[in-house]
């Protein structure tokens, strides 16, 4: 049938169709983001040491 013949033609063509350049592999750069949470807790945690370094009761936030 028709539709066949055209799928074998299309079919033909991509096998003899030339290798595309590949094109250059990504470079892997690190995600340096910290969540804000993360930013918060850490300084919170670090206001609580240096209050008890003190010896003074931690803030109430």
């Amino acid at each position: 049938d028709q539709r066949q013949e055209l799928r074998w033609g299309i079919r033909e063509q991509m096998l003899c169709k030339p290798e595309l350049p590949s094109r250059p592999q990504h470079l892997y750069v690190p995600n340096a983001y910290t969540v804000p949470t993360e930013k918060k807790r850490a300084a919170l945690r670090w206001e609580v040491r240096w209050d008890l370094a003190k010896g003074l009761l931690p803030r109430k936030h």
